[in-house]
């Protein structure tokens, strides 16, 4: 068994991480928060929140998205992180 279309989805899963990190850093420059400072601006809070809600939710997201695809379906654990990805976006 390759797994291609759960490590696509966990590939595309951090790369959503590496955006909301990207986000982050824009934010910064735009509000004036320099780093280490992790509170300034309100707007500037929802995208670290945002960056680390997402982090948060990937401790679990991942090993079971890859428990399920290897001990159940993977394309049903790769439709699901899917599902996972596009909620990330839209929050």
């Amino acid at each position: 068994m390759s797994h291609a279309l759960v490590s696509l989805v966990t590939l595309v899963a951090l790369l959503v991480f590496f955006w909301t990190g990207l986000r982050v850093g824009r934010a910064r420059g735009t509000y004036g928060i320099k780093a280490p400072a992790t509170t300034g601006h309100e707007e500037f809070d929802r995208y670290f929140r945002a960056q680390m809600n997402t982090l948060e939710g990937l401790v679990i997201f991942l090993p079971a998205l890859w428990l399920f695809a290897l001990f159940g379906n993977e394309q049903v654990a790769a439709g699901l992180g899917g599902v996972w990805i596009i909620g990330r976006i839209l929050y």
